[in-house]
């Protein structure tokens, strides 16, 4: 049963009015005031005390004989519940309850959990050295002690630095002589980044398209007037302006692609726009001459055709590349997904993607929408299939799953079996992928013929192998995240932040609930019980005149 618990003062009240009320409508009453001085402490306890049966029982009466021994009676009664286990309990829990224990409790374990979770490291320099021992440190702290690295760190991702990924010195080169099974891995966003760039490099036309594009791009995202009047150049023709961006430069080629379809979609708008500009008299002539250049280029059929080949390609590498950012995704899914990408691109080559298509299409008509085209024979058009091709030589170059570890990944692949597998097929790898990880090579065996037997199920028993296999990251997309967001906070205005408040700041953003679903509320209340509310008097701090204040008064 709850221990009924109440102050002292509550029963020597009574028992000088001579005796307590009946009823149970008064029980309640006393029952609901124990129930409100338990729950303030936060803690409901089930405890047997020993209590005067008395007062439980509501005994205590007034009696016939003389006053002097019905009051001592009533307080020998007193006395007892006074030493007895339920009122010092009751002391106890009102001491406690002034004491915020479980506030104390929570915020000790939340500042535990942060520190433990804590987003950034801060370097003391640059060197693969340092940084090494800057990522064992936070490792060690989080508790992964050397001995559970030796037997469970599985890989290392990095983009391509060569502090990061150097074959001397690197910190992957660094860690592997310490972790001898450790797989280190190169982004392969970052690989398909450096491909592209490889190709651009290759086919010297494209350098021309991207340099008009950034034309574009500088002209509207340094003045609000021509980004203002672009919007009123839409709404004349009625077509749709979508922000310009960077194209083909650092930017990750999802990025890309969104320019290159903001120009697509925003074509007429800009020709507009152009021309209007051209025409407008209260500009400079140099101005004028400049965006009637603009003009033309935007009006060439061979322009066109390259936005519309640029379109269909960025399209298709766009798509890998958020494919590839995805937590899900495996390096066996990933090898698959940029040998589906290869062999698009390779259809381009005869026949043509749609933008492409919708190009040639206007060239023949002579206009596009209300922009009229004609042929610009300064302009170097992009050879498509020399273009395509780069791009396939560059990808199959950069992004190549070479590397016995990979190799034996494989034989997992259900595709990359023969026709007729034979019952020990993939044993080999199977065993010294098991070696690597320190998983049981008996039971992984066993599992494989059960997968050859019965491909379309996964066995239990290989598992283990296969989850392994999935740990391994493709990409580091979410360390670029949390760059992108870290630069989002550490603006110009906040630069005097703490490491440790951008670290929380951080840890919200990427964890914390979307605003329709915060309830702010319990946050509220917890801070209005800790600190003074703005209706409370503050302490008012006396000024302290300087040292020149005989000075001002001389003055």
């Amino acid at each position: 049963m709850f221990s009924e618990v109440f102050p002292f003062y509550h029963y020597r009240r009574r028992a000088r009015s001579g005796g307590c009320p009946k009823g149970d409508r008064e029980r309640a009453r006393r029952y609901r005031k124990v129930t409100r001085a338990t729950k303030s402490t936060g803690v409901l306890t089930e405890q047997r005390v020993s209590m005067s049966e008395e007062w439980v029982h509501f005994k205590i009466q007034s009696s016939d004989s003389s006053r002097s021994t019905s009051l001592a009676s009533l307080r020998n009664k007193i006395r007892r519940h006074e030493t007895s286990r339920a009122h010092k309990i009751a002391q106890e829990l009102t001491e406690k309850g002034g004491q915020d224990l479980v506030g104390n409790l929570v915020r000790a374990v939340s500042e535990t959990v942060f520190a433990e979770t804590d987003s950034l490291v801060e370097l003391e320099s640059q060197r693969a050295k340092d940084i090494e021992e800057a990522l064992l440190n936070c490792l060690d702290t989080a508790g992964f002690t050397e001995e559970w690295l030796q037997k469970n760190w599985v890989s290392f991702v990095s983009d391509g630095a060569s502090v990061m990924l150097g074959k001397n010195s690197g910190v992957a080169t660094r860690l592997t002589a310490r972790y001898p099974n450790l797989f280190t891995w190169h982004c392969m966003n970052h690989r398909l980044e450096l491909a592209v760039s490889d190709a651009v490099d290759e086919v010297q036309a494209v350098n021309h398209f991207k340099v008009f594009l950034e034309k574009i791009h500088n002209l509207y995202s340094q003045s609000n007037k021509n980004s203002r009047e672009l919007l009123e150049a839409a709404q004349e023709v009625g077509s749709q302006v979508l922000k310009i961006g960077r194209v083909l430069s650092t930017r990750w080629v999802a990025s890309s692609f969104r320019s290159v379809k903001a120009v697509w979609t925003s074509y007429e708008a800009l020709n507009r726009n152009f021309e209007n500009a051209a025409g407008d008299q209260t500009r400079s002539s140099k101005e004028r001459q400049t965006y009637r250049g603009l003009a033309r280029r935007m009006q060439s059929k061979e322009f066109l055709c390259d936005l519309g080949l640029m379109f269909d390609a960025l399209s298709e590498l766009a798509n890998l590349s958020q494919q590839l950012q995805a937590h899900s995704v495996t390096l066996l899914r990933a090898d698959h997904l940029l040998k589906r990408t290869i062999r698009v691109l390779a259809s381009f080559k005869d026949t043509q993607g749609e933008k492409l298509e919708e190009a040639l299409t206007a060239q023949a008509l002579g206009h596009l929408g209300s922009v009229p085209l004609e042929s610009n024979a300064k302009l170097t058009p992009i050879n498509a299939k020399q273009f395509l091709q780069s791009l396939i030589n560059n990808l199959e170059k950069r992004l190549s799953f070479d590397g016995e570890m990979l190799h034996d990944l494989s034989v997992l692949d259900t595709g990359n079996w023969p026709s007729t597998p034979g019952i020990r097929h993939g044993e080999a790898q199977v065993k010294r992928l098991c070696r690597r990880f320190n998983l049981g090579e008996e039971q992984a065996v066993n599992g494989m013929r059960d997968f050859l037997e019965h491909p379309d199920s996964e066995p239990e028993s290989l598992k283990p192998l296969i989850q392994c296999m999935k740990t391994i990251p493709c990409s580091t997309a979410e360390c670029e995240r949390g760059f992108s967001l870290m630069n989002n906070i550490c603006t110009d205005k906040r630069s005097t932040l703490l490491l440790s408040n951008v670290s929380n700041l951080m840890m919200i953003s990427i964890n914390g609930p979307p605003v329709t679903l915060f309830e702010p509320r319990k946050y509220v209340t917890t801070w209005l019980r800790s600190h003074r509310s703005a209706t409370q008097a503050r302490r008012q701090c006396t000024p302290q005149m300087p040292e020149y204040k005989h000075i001002w008064k001389a003055l």
